[in-house]
């Protein structure tokens, strides 16, 4: 017994100086480069200064700072975002929601008040969300609104925190929807203001802010009347099924971008997006977010097989795929999108080239490149460099694209 308790504890002490160790290396890191060396490469800066130099430590609490990002300055609020990034062990740099006191079009992008720092921690290649949003602008392009988003690094005290995605927050505002319309969003964790699971287990978070119980409690039967009429005995009419109370056109185009890169989240788990619009009175999906966890970037469920379908297996989708017609329309939709899809690699492939000089910038300090990281990709121990990621990526949504392509082919 006495042997085994000193080798845990000697186990323990090794991974504490282990700890110590990355971290240490990676503050020396930090400290060497300078915000000359960040534009020498074509990168964006941004700077923010927290009062008295306060760690940003809390996913509740808001830290008040200062930014300066080009010719906008200003005070502003920072505090964690997200969820996996701040709970996994081997995750440390961390995303950011940075609120400022005035609103500003950060990096040529529209004015806003609020924006999201993403760290990318868990995408070596950083790429997959910025691929994301390029095919639902550019292939599968019907969704009201996609958020933008620009590369930066980031100088939190001085020092270089790593490369981020400055991107636009999902709001209800960014929409431009008409009065009684809402925003929400499946939500596994149901960690937002109004919370409520649909009768058919669908967990729902809405995401408006400041609104009275009766107000949630309509926004809340909405959505269940919606549920109720996609599983009911005539679901499949058009006059009382479920195309008189969603929109078609975004929830195929929802549905192919995650499926196609089998984003883990879309099964409605996390961060699915959608909105009701009062004026067509219908539910639609959109906007994408969070799509790190895809294009084979996982080790479980399947997601790392680029064959087999894997949003259509629950709730609302499966049900959904019990239509003919629905399965026809994503089938004619796939193959009236081909080619541009196709294309999208050549896009890839040259903006992984842009992308490389920064990615390499932030492994200097954090060195994510051949290390073991979750969501531990498969064959991650025997890509050591960029490009052997961007290639995995790449490689994994051409044998996705070929192998979706065979099942549509016959539809």
């Amino acid at each position: 017994m006495q042997l085994k308790t000193n080798s845990f504890l000697h186990l323990a002490i090794l991974a504490i100086l282990s700890l110590f160790l990355i971290m240490m290396f990676s503050n020396s890191s930090k400290n060497q480069i300078s915000p000359e060396k960040c534009e020498e490469i074509g990168l964006s800066v941004m700077h923010i200064d927290t009062m008295a130099g306060k760690k940003i430590n809390s996913k509740i609490n808001y830290v008040t700072a200062m930014y300066e990002a080009e010719e906008f300055s200003g005070s502003c609020k920072i505090r964690g975002h997200g969820n996996t990034t701040w709970q996994t062990r081997e995750l440390y740099k961390r995303p950011y929601l940075l609120k400022l006191n005035k609103s500003a079009p950060l990096f040529g992008m529209k004015q806003s008040k609020k924006w999201i720092l993403m760290a990318n921690t868990a995408d070596k290649t950083s790429l997959r969300n910025e691929y994301a949003y390029f095919l639902a602008r550019n292939v599968w392009n019907r969704m009201k609104w996609t958020p933008d988003a620009r590369f930066a690094a980031v100088f939190i005290n001085g020092k270089f925190n790593g490369l981020y995605q400055v991107t636009e927050k999902v709001e209800h505002e960014k929409l431009s929807l008409p009065e009684g319309s809402f925003l929400a969003t499946v939500n596994s964790r149901l960690n937002k203001e109004w919370n409520f699971h649909t009768q058919r287990g669908t967990k729902i978070s809405i995401r408006m802010e400041q609104k009275s119980e009766a107000e949630y409690k309509k926004m809340e039967q909405i959505i269940q009347n919606a549920e109720d009429v996609i599983f009911s005995p005539d679901f499949k009419s058009t006059e009382k099924g479920w195309q008189s109370v969603i929109d078609e056109d975004s929830f195929v185009d929802w549905y192919l971008i995650n499926e196609f890169t089998k984003n883990h989240d879309a099964k409605f788990q996390a961060s699915c997006y959608f909105y009701y619009d009062s004026q067509a009175k219908k539910i639609f999906m959109g906007p994408l977010w969070d799509m790190d966890i895809s294009c084979g970037n996982i080790n479980y469920d399947g997601c790392q097989d680029p064959e087999g379908f894997w949003v259509n297996k629950d709730q609302w989708y499966k049900r959904l795929f019990e239509d003919e017609y629905f399965a026809e329309k994503v089938a004619e939709r796939w193959n009236e999108t081909k080619q541009k899809l196709i294309s999208s690699f050549d896009w890839l492939e040259n903006e992984s080239k842009n992308v490389k000089p920064f990615v390499m910038l932030n492994d200097s300090v954090w060195h994510n490149l051949g290390r073991r990281q979750w969501p531990h990709a498969p064959g991650w121990k025997n890509r050591k460099t960029y490009e052997s990621e961007v290639y995995y990526m790449t490689d994994f949504l051409k044998k996705r694209a070929q192998w979706m392509s065979n099942e549509y082919s016959g539809n």
